[in-house]
């Protein structure tokens, strides 16, 4: 009987005693239609014919006469009682006779009771084994403890029929039960009954068993046999009670093989309205036994936990971490078996993991933290808030290996991110000031593994000022980091962007990314400071500021795998080296700018006169005309860019009116700047050194917009319909002029300066519901230096928003680029983006048409072979949307053409077809099916079309979503291993997320355990599905044997279900490819099978609960086709099998597991016979088996508490 339930009582007896007492003003009885109640006044007492019912909270009391003594202070509950309470565990029922209790609830005895008490949400029982029966001729109370004397306890749910523990399955009797509530129970002198019949021939003097919530310390001595451990016994003690503010246990572990180990510790504290928090350590290894031989029980062991949680009126706090060595991380102990173990993977490019004897290391140690909170209205005058949502580890690299094996079983369809992020801020902010700071940190694990993956380092921090009252502001913002770009249409092949995509540790990550970088440094700084507002003269007003502002950036020279293997590793070689990268088309490969400015604003009405000076530090790596250079992989070979140094002094005077009124004509806009800039540092190519200089140049910049109402009915009430034309025009131009020096000229210092013209206008018409916008933009660019063109863009858009559910768009858009740097010296357009596109929607339906297209010349370049390249991409789509049903189909063709000395060096045609429809809602079905086909050819390459493949992808997935509460507390415990009473609204909201979710992205969670994944099925009622298959063709395989089969380059396929207590996993991949794809001569062509998987798991209950059948099975198969694998072996196969019969409220099972032991080099085999109460499922009472050791001999085991399990097939 818990404590939490025991002081509940004392409340109601003393609400009854209340209730009595307030009833002395009346001397008449009280009389119900239902019920009868009679209160004696003068022996304040009170009697029910039929019980008196009392609520509080969640407990309900039942009595037929109370009776008080006010002298003794004692209650007294004649005849029967009846007690029920919901615990956290669940439900408590208790039906007693004559109770007696101190009113100051400290001491209390019943008479006979019987009782059960509700596990199955903590344990997993299934109705009717959910409940634990008890009871015993007497029940006093005393001290916090609660003792039932000559008592009883079952879990056979047939003590319902007849509530003889004599009549049942089994039953313990002793002389003694001890309840300690939120700590242990302790039974004394017990004997075991099997009906009637005494079947041990002694008493147990003494047992003791943990009732703590969320404690696992083993109170009395269990044991078993373990792979590493050996024979191992532990057991332990717990200190503190239930009103104890720190409490704990302490369970020590001894193993033959391994030695000495605190097999569990706990602590918790409670610091009330500050929070509480636990520290829990598992095995922590502290006396080594094995000898120095058994490298592997030689390696460090523990796995420490703590977490502290708050929530309250100042908002949440949620704190996690976790130490933990290799061996005792699940996922990452798998992981080392499969990437590190054999002396091919000890020997494998770019392997640095620690050996030991060439054992890889697993006693390393691996922190995970995690932070969520919110806190608000803190500090004296309750204005600073926090928050915080932290993700991170103590080693990238070791987390790097979960990473990868976690991808590596990723279904084909599927995506996911592996990000470890900081995002912490800071802000108080009142009537009279704010003031803020933030800290952004990312590091992505799996770079461009979703098409949001734009970044993938970042360390962000700054802050911020705001004086409300004198109005000065200073921010500051300092960004370091990368940047990606999305892979286009033509350039992703899963033969090809795959070859340079390397994780940790030499490790290849099994992904094809949908993003690449693009800026390898991408960093900015950026402070700004505005020292208040002050009166001048009149209206008159000026301000006074200083900014810095400093931006890096440093391109990525990476070469396209694709590119290079189709112009470089064929017959003919190209001399265009800067043609074979990713980011080819862009000039600047490095630029790092910075600019101190100071400045004075003066301000009357909307007129502003700004004054400001400064110095400016630019230095620029461009590679305009640049295609060829000394050395193929050195990208930043001197030869490669021009360097352009830029360092000057300026002042610059700048009037602008912000609102000047044209009256009928509209408002204006209207801006002008002229800025002088004093050089003293340029750069000298030739002599490839930094100069000084005395030149300068004069930038000249102005501007306008007008706004102005064509037409506006909408005063006329006369009106038929709405009808309104705007106009919004920008226009914007620059320019420089340039005074020299001998020592640098015009065609070097304004080599990065433009001169701009631009212009923007945006017409908006009105008609009734409709309204049509078109904005069209044309920006022209010239090359301060000469004057001539460097490029031309045009933007258009027309939208016709016919109205809520109607609309029509159309846009247009080409960005040119010139160069001057030929042998001819001519203006030559090298680089043409164009893109063009419709949109149409039409109630629910949705159409949209995207064409792209990409011209590039290469024309009378030094070194350099004349090309002309041509890209066109088009995208076809629609979408139906009806209700929470949708229906999705895309068409997208990416093709590239590429010309040089005459020959088709690159005929790239890529399609994807892709169609999805979903069904939603509580019940989902989910349909997708995909076809991709990848076309590669090459005059220089004709081994090209040899990578040539076509994927097929189908998918259905069907799953129920009707998640009851109890589900989800049901889930959430077994997730965080925690008992319902201790989990947050917000782990019970991550789970629903998660469930619900169809992707069921693992963004951004630790998942150590494997727990929550797409293939976890728990076998329970509620149906789920997943079925999928993808096949990949090569297409010359299929060309020279016709048969599609024998072509597959992979071929994977995923089932799983789970319904009616029926969980059911299969999968299975297979991979092929030519050994030697770039052998001269086709038939010597080698296509070879390389690797083949099975993975089978069952998790079935079949019957009726409590008398079926229970089934756990996994079945791995693992052939390295083609030979011996990294790890040393050619083959590997697992099996596990553990076979159940209930007998109402027990089960007996038969375990049996054999797997390759790589410490053994061989197989290992255990095999049990346990016995469990159903009421426990998942903890076996004891068990009889055998097990192969180290030296292959079969040896008996025994288990007591513990025993074989099967785990499901997660590998």
């Amino acid at each position: 009987m818990g404590g939490p339930m025991k002081s509940k009582i004392y409340l109601i007896l003393a609400l009854m005693v209340v209730a009595i007492t307030s009833l002395k003003a009346q001397t008449e009885k009280i009389d119900d239609l239902q019920n009868e109640v009679e209160i004696d006044l003068n022996s304040d007492t009170m009697t029910s014919t039929d019980g008196v019912n009392v609520r509080y909270g969640s407990l309900k009391l039942k009595a037929f006469e109370v009776k008080v003594d006010r002298e003794k202070n004692r209650a007294y509950i004649p005849g029967e009682f009846y007690l029920e309470a919901d615990e956290p565990t669940g439900k408590l029922r208790m039906d007693s006779l004559n109770g007696e209790f101190d009113t100051e609830g400290k001491t209390g005895s019943f008479g006979k009771s019987f009782g059960y008490l509700e596990v199955g949400q903590v344990t997993g029982a299934e109705k009717p084994n959910d409940r634990i029966y008890f009871g015993g001729n007497k029940t006093e109370y005393l001290n916090g403890k609660t003792y039932l004397r000559d008592a009883w306890f079952t879990t056979d749910p047939k003590i319902l029929e007849n509530r003889n523990p004599e009549e049942v399955g089994y039953h313990l009797q002793s002389d003694t039960i001890v309840i300690e509530p939120d700590k242990q129970v302790t039974f004394r002198n017990t004997n075991l009954f099997i009906g009637d019949t005494d079947v041990i021939p002694f008493s147990l003097p003494w047992y003791r068993f943990n009732i703590r919530q969320g404690s696992e310390v083993p109170l009395f001595p269990s044991w078993g046999n373990d792979d590493d451990y050996g024979w191992f016994i532990t057991s332990g003690v717990l200190w503190g009670d239930k009103d104890s503010k720190f409490k704990g246990g302490i369970a020590p572990k001894f193993g033959d093989r391994i030695g000495l180990l605190i097999g569990r510790m706990e602590n918790w504290y409670d610091f009330g309205t500050y929070g509480k928090g636990q520290l829990n350590i598992n095995d922590w290894l502290i006396d080594k036994k094995a000898d120095g031989n058994d490298v592997e029980r030689n390696f460090n062991r523990w796995d420490f936990n703590y977490n502290h949680n708050y929530s309250g009126e100042y908002g949440f706090f949620n704190l996690n971490y976790k130490n933990a060595t290799y061996n005792m991380i699940p996922t990452l102990d798998d992981a080392i078996d499969k990437y590190f173990y054999g002396p091919g993977n000890q020997g494998r490019p770019g392997n640095t993991w620690k050996y030991v004897d060439g054992i890889p290391d697993r006693g390393g140690s691996l922190g995970f933290y995690t932070l969520n909170t919110e806190l608000t209205n803190l500090g004296e005058d309750k204005d600073i808030s926090i928050k915080a949502d932290v993700n991170l580890v103590s080693d990238k690299k070791v987390y790097g290996v979960i990473v990868a094996d976690q991808l590596d079983d990723m279904d084909y369809g599927s995506s996911s991110d592996y990000d470890l992020t900081s995002d912490v801020s800071i802000k108080k902010e009142n009537d009279r000031y704010s003031v803020g700071a933030y800290y952004n940190y990312l590091y992505d694990m799996d770079p461009g593994s979703t098409k949001q993956d734009l970044q993938s380092r970042a360390e962000n921090f700054g802050f911020n000022f705001n004086d409300k009252v004198n109005k000065i502001n200073i921010s500051y913002d300092d960004k370091t980091g990368n940047k990606f770009r999305e892979l286009n249409s033509w350039e992703r092949d899963p033969n090809f962007s795959k070859l340079d995509n390397q994780g940790f540790y030499g490790i290849k990550f099994d992904y094809t990314p949908w993003t690449v970088e693009q800026y390898s440094i991408y960093d900015s700084k950026d402070l700004k400071t505005s020292l208040g507002e002050y009166h001048l003269y009149k209206d008159v007003f000026y301000k006074v500021g200083y900014d810095y502002t400093e931006f890096e950036h440093k391109l990525n020279l990476q070469n396209d795998p694709f590119r290079k293997t189709a112009l470089f590793d064929g017959t003919t070689k190209t001399n265009n080296y800067r043609d074979l990268q990713y980011n080819r088309y862009e000039n600047i490969i490095y630029n790092k700018t910075s600019e101190n400015r100071a400045y004075v604003d003066f301000m009357y009405d909307s007129l502003k006169l700004t004054i400001a000076g400064g110095n400016t530090k630019e230095e620029i790596w461009d590679r305009e005309g640049i295609y060829h250079y000394g050395d193929i992989n050195n990208p930043w070979d001197r030869s490669a860019y021009r360097i352009y140094v830029n360092n000057s002094n300026f002042y610059e005077v700048g009037l602008s009116d912000e609102k000047l009124s044209l009256s009928r004509l509209g408002n204006l806009e209207v801006y002008g700047n002229v800025r002088f800039d004093q050089y003293d540092k340029g750069y000298d190519n030739l002599a490839d050194k930094e100069i000084s200089t005395d030149d300068s140049s004069t930038r000249y910049r102005a501007g306008f917009t007008h706004n102005v109402t064509i037409f506006d009915n909408s005063e006329n009430k006369e009106r038929k319909t709405d009808l309104s034309l705007l106009n919004r025009l920008t226009y914007m131009f620059q320019e420089y002029s340039y005074n020299s020096d001998s020592k640098i000229t015009k065609d070097v210092r304004m080599a990065q300066k433009d001169n701009i013209q631009q212009v923007t206008d945006t017409v908006t018409f009105d008609l009734g519901n409709t309204e049509t916008v078109y904005k069209v933009d044309y920006k022209e660019i010239k090359r301060a230096s000469n004057d001539n063109k460097k490029g031309e863009i045009l933007n258009q858009n027309l939208d016709f928003l016919i109205d809520d559910k109607n609309s029509f768009g159309l846009e247009y858009g080409s960005d040119k680029r010139f160069t001057d740097y030929n042998k001819k010296d001519e203006n030559h357009n090298d680089l043409t983006f164009e893109n063009y596109g419709a949109n149409y929607r039409y109630a629910n339906n949705y159409f949209y048409y995207k064409n792209r297209r990409i011209d590039s010349s290469i024309w009378e370049i030094e070194n350099v072979n004349n090309a002309e390249e041509k890209i066109r991409e088009d995208v076809y789509g629609y979408t139906y949307d009806f209700g929470k049903n949708k229906l999705n189909l895309e068409y997208i063709q990416g093709k590239d053409e590429r010309d040089e000395l005459g020959a088709k060096v690159i005929n790239t045609k890529n399609k994807t077809y892709s169609v999805s429809y979903l069904v939603g809602g509580d019940v989902e079905h989910l349909y997708r099916a995909s076809y991709e086909d990848y076309k590669n050819a090459g005059e220089w390459n004709p081994t090209l079309s040899r990578y040539n493949s076509d994927i097929v992808y189908l998918a259905y997935t069907y799953k129920d979503k009707r998640f009851t509460d109890a589900e989800l507390v049901s889930y959430a415990s077994s997730e965080y291993n925690k008992t319902p009473d201790q989990l947050s609204q917000v782990e019970i909201d991550r789970i629903r997320q998660v469930l619900e979710d169809r992707e069921n992205s693992r963004a951004r969670t630790f998942n150590l355990n494997r727990i929550i994944d797409d293939r976890t099925y728990f076998g329970d009622y509620k149906r789920g599905f997943h079925a999928s298959l993808m096949m990949q063709r090569n297409d010359k395989r299929y060309e020279m044997t016709g048969d599609y089969l024998k072509s597959l380059e992979e071929l994977e396929g995923r089932l799983f279900y789970s319904y009616n207590r029926i969980g059911l996993g299969y999968i299975y991949n297979q991979k092929s490819n030519y050994t030697n794809y770039g052998v001269s001569d086709e038939k010597k062509l080698d296509w070879r099978d390389s690797e083949r998987e099975h993975e089978f798991s069952l998790n079935a209950k079949v019957g009726k609960p409590s008398e079926g059948w229970r089934t756990k099975a996994y079945v791995k198969f693992y052939d390295q086709l083609g030979g011996q694998g990294d790890n040393g072996r050619s083959t590997f196969d697992g099996f596990g099998v553990e076979i159940g019969k209930e007998f109402g409220y027990y089960e007996w099972a038969v375990a049996y597991e054999r797997d390759y032991s790589y410490r053994t080099k061989d197989y290992e085999w255990s095999m049990a016979i346990q016995f469990k109460l159903l009421t426990f499922p998942t903890s076996n009472i004891f068990g009889l088996g055998a097990t192969t050791d180290q030296n292959k001999k079969t040896t008996p085991d025994t288990y007591l508490f513990n025993g074989i399990k099967i785990d499901d097939l997660e590998d």
